[in-house]
């Protein structure tokens, strides 16, 4: 998983380069920001793109950075994206990790701190959460594709 610190960091120091699109496994743009170094133009791009990255949420970062590339691999490895797609082992783990814990405020601790890792956390994680944190009804007791 890309984290947003590190690309944006890149992008602020070595953006010119392409170093942050290396990072996020753009190689095609980071070889056009390498090839172009000499203008200037990717310096400046490069820190348009740190500002960018420094104010983009973290789920919409791993959204277009982190998990596109598990899905743009599919036709090399179908097997990956099923497992990725229907992970309940780890569903399961993360829904128990959350009804086991003592308070309130430690549910509220763990999920700042998987936003603050960008961590990607299951729907239903999130829900049976807020149900214990009592700010909203847990509608995903079962899941949904079982009836």
């Amino acid at each position: 998983m890309k984290r947003k610190s590190t690309a944006a960091l890149l992008a602020f120091f070595l953006g010119g380069f392409g170093a942050h699109r290396f990072y996020l496994e753009q190689r095609k743009l980071g070889w056009y920001y390498l090839a172009f170094c000499w203008t200037g133009l990717p310096f400046l791009i490069g820190l348009i793109d740190g500002i960018v990255f420094t104010f983009t949420g973290y789920a919409r970062f791993n959204q277009k950075y982190s998990l596109r590339h598990a899905f743009k691999k599919k036709f090399e490895d179908d097997e990956e994206i099923l497992e990725f797609n229907t992970d309940e082992r780890l569903e399961q783990e993360l829904l128990e990790k959350i009804s086991s814990m003592q308070s309130k405020e430690k549910v509220a601790e763990y999920l700042l701190d998987a936003k603050a890792r960008g961590e990607y956390l299951p729907r239903a994680v999130y829900a049976r959460a807020r149900a214990i944190l009592g700010t909203q009804e847990n509608i995903y007791d079962q899941r949904l594709d079982m009836h």
